[in-house]
């Protein structure tokens, strides 16, 4: 599906993270959709974005500020905010799961009937239902409790799992709020891909015959579709864009 000029035709859509990695593959992906996109960024990034507001997801008033902003009726709203893998981990984590929770819980109530919400995950692996009361604690982050957060739950002796919670928390997130805003409110789903940014590792790409490119395009053609109306029926799911490396995980740990 290369080309989706009426899937948000005359719509507008929010993409906070409009400006690297898999948020502007999918701001790409939902102008040439026919949507007004709204960048929401540290920097603009794309420049077929319609209107574009400037953001520090980790601080609450910046958040406060560009959700009062944005426009009533929003068909769609993406939470895919980059982070860079050098920033401290509290600071990673209010930046990409308190911000985007607060930005979504105070717009959600302004959408347009039946728009939809699409955040982040992280394949499943054996090492999720392991770390779920890590989970639970990530997900009631604030900013006066982040301090030393990382340290007191060994992220700074793992960092490779820095990443797989920010994925967890946010998909975890996606389904609690399937149907928090009523029949009629926004629907609440999430986009698993192998790589923050979208990407498939190398041996992944290589099984599937596609370059990382190719596969940050098709996982934002995914995040498209939970987005349009086709996808009306569809909340509290989660679909994986992962080159099938959640299915291979799945499958090895229950010897299928």
């Amino acid at each position: 599906m290369q080309h989706m000029p009426t899937l948000l035709s005359g719509q507008q859509v929010a993409i906070l993270g409009s400006a690297r990695g898999l948020g502007l593959a999918v701001a790409k992906a939902a102008h040439d959709a026919g949507a007004a996109v709204i960048g929401i960024d540290a920097v603009r990034g794309f420049e077929h974005v319609d209107e574009f507001y400037h953001l520090d997801p980790a601080d609450p008033a910046a958040i406060d500020r560009v959700a009062a902003a944005l426009p009533e009726g929003l068909a769609g709203l993406c939470l895919f905010p980059a982070f860079d893998r050098a920033d401290e981990p509290d600071h990673a984590l209010l930046a990409a799961v308190m911000g985007p929770k607060r930005l979504a819980e105070l717009v959600a109530p302004r959408m347009a009937k039946g728009g939809g919400i699409v955040t982040q995950g992280a394949p499943f692996d054996a090492g999720r239902d392991t770390h779920l009361a890590l989970v639970r604690a990530c997900l009631a982050l604030r900013p006066d409790t982040a301090a030393g957060f990382a340290a007191r739950w060994g992220l700074l002796a793992e960092p490779l799992l820095l990443p797989k919670l920010i994925g967890w928390a946010m998909a975890a997130w996606a389904m609690q709020h399937a149907h928090a805003w009523g029949p009629h409110g926004p629907r609440s789903n999430c986009l698993v891909t192998a790589c923050p940014d979208g990407r498939l590792p190398a041996a992944i790409s290589a099984a599937r015959g596609v370059d990382g490119g190719a596969a940050q395009v098709q996982a934002a053609h995914a995040a498209i579709l939970l987005l349009s109306a086709l996808a009306a029926g569809v909340t509290g799911a989660t679909l994986a864009a992962d080159g099938g490396l959640s299915a291979k995980t799945q499958t090895s740990l229950e010897g299928l």
